[in-house]
């Protein structure tokens, strides 16, 4: 069924936002963010997104229509954690259960085996992709009781983490690419699989395993993983997890809005200072060099961290609203939570203008510098991001109604 069409946009407007803000930061911004997912967004997953024979379609054209490709493991652990996590916010109670439990079908049916094995396409061998296996494992600590009962989503990640342990552990620190090896040896696939063990690690116990990856993982950025010229994050390495030289070895702005948050998150956890420091540093960097002039995070910076390609993605709006809102969260005064609050909030502000699309509910995947949209088709997977945004604004607006005189408690103890 193809979804409603609306008004196409060309280089939307700042003032055509669906929200002013007021002496509350932070409430109007997220019932706009809430309403769109709401009335908008899930509505399109539902008839559109959704595929009746199994999964769901991976790109949606402009014009509605689904593009076929072949159906990936992430794709279908994204759509898992991005349902489950609605539901958990009491949005979509007509929708999204059914919605979760057709994800979980297609990921347990299609690309996760009893034994741990990983299927990366639909229908395709078993094969090993550490992008995919940190995925599902995100996905199989985030589905609820309903979806999936927590025994057995805890016990196939186990499965799953002793085939990554076994078969593909790096010699000094983290995973590699392939055996045999392939280089290089690459961030981000890491800073997804210490997403997961955070998500194990905040949904309750499961493997004890998963703290320690946690902690290696996080170690390993902390060594090698920041440029220690610049303080960015970087992309790809070499064997030996020395930073790899060229200027395809780009800075990217989101990433450091993502790993910035990420290290925020596990330096409260587990009290370390250092990575607090070094989260706040991937933030700052983010914020003082890849924003584009429309002010929203561009894709690719240089190695020297001058702009090398403005074009605005959607997922680093997403991630720039994760990184400051939790800032804001982790502040133990409330003036000390103004600016990441305003930060924020200017973020939300920026990821809204890519929800102005012609088909309702659907977004742009990249704005070029001015606001103009480049017309190709929605990423499915970009859900997933949209989701993890909305959910730290929501952490940090409920965080703002707390009574001052628990706001140092409750800062310390959440992440």
């Amino acid at each position: 069924m193809t979804p409603p069409s609306e008004p196409p946009a060309s280089g939307p407007a700042r003032s055509a936002l669906p929200f002013e803000v007021g002496s509350d930061p932070v409430a109007a911004p997220l019932a706009a963010f809430r309403d769109w997912i709401e009335t908008r967004a899930l509505p399109f997953q539902a008839q559109a997104v959704r595929d009746p024979a199994g999964g769901f379609h991976e790109r949606i054209a402009p014009d509605g229509h689904p593009v076929a490709m072949p159906r990936r493991a992430r794709v279908a652990a994204r759509q898992l954690y991005a349902f489950s996590r609605l539901a958990g916010l009491g949005l979509g109670d007509t929708v999204g259960p059914g919605l979760a439990g057709h994800a979980r079908d297609m990921l347990l049916g299609a690309h996760i085996r009893p034994d741990g094995r990983i299927v990366p396409l639909a229908g395709g061998p078993e094969g090993y992709d550490l992008y995919d296996i940190a995925f599902c494992l995100f996905a199989l600590a985030a589905a609820p009781e309903a979806v999936l009962p927590r025994a057995g989503a805890c016990a196939l990640a186990a499965q799953i983490l002793t085939r990554l342990e076994t078969g593909w552990r790096h010699p000094e620190m983290g995973f590699e690419e392939a055996m045999p090896r392939r280089l290089p040896l690459r961030s981000n696939p890491h800073m997804h699989l210490f997403e997961a063990s955070l998500e194990w690690l905040a949904t309750g116990p499961c493997d004890p395993r998963f703290e320690a990856l946690a902690d290696e993982i996080a170690g390993l950025c902390l060594a090698r993983f920041l440029d220690p010229a610049t303080g960015a994050l970087r992309e790809l390495f070499d064997g030996d997890w020395r930073i790899a030289a060229g200027a395809e070895n780009a800075v990217e702005p989101g990433h450091q809005y993502e790993w910035g948050w990420l290290l925020l998150r596990w330096g409260a956890l587990r009290g370390r200072a250092e990575a607090r420091r070094a989260g706040l540093g991937l933030i700052d960097l983010a914020e003082a060099r890849g924003l584009n002039a429309d002010g929203l995070a561009a894709s690719l910076l240089d190695p020297a961290l001058a702009m090398a390609d403005p074009t605005a993605r959607l997922w680093p709006q997403t991630e720039r609203i994760k990184a400051w809102a939790l800032r804001a969260r982790l502040a133990t005064r409330r003036a000390d939570a103004a600016l990441p609050e305003a930060k924020a909030v200017e973020a939300c502000q920026g990821l809204m203008r890519f929800f102005q699309h012609p088909l309702r509910g659907s977004w742009w995947e990249n704005l070029a510098e001015g606001g103009a949209p480049r017309r190709e088709p929605a990423r499915t997977s970009s859900l997933y991001h949209i989701v993890g945004a909305y959910h730290e604004l929501a952490a940090l607006e409920a965080r703002r109604s707390l009574p001052v005189a628990k706001e140092e408690t409750r800062a310390s103890s959440t992440a």
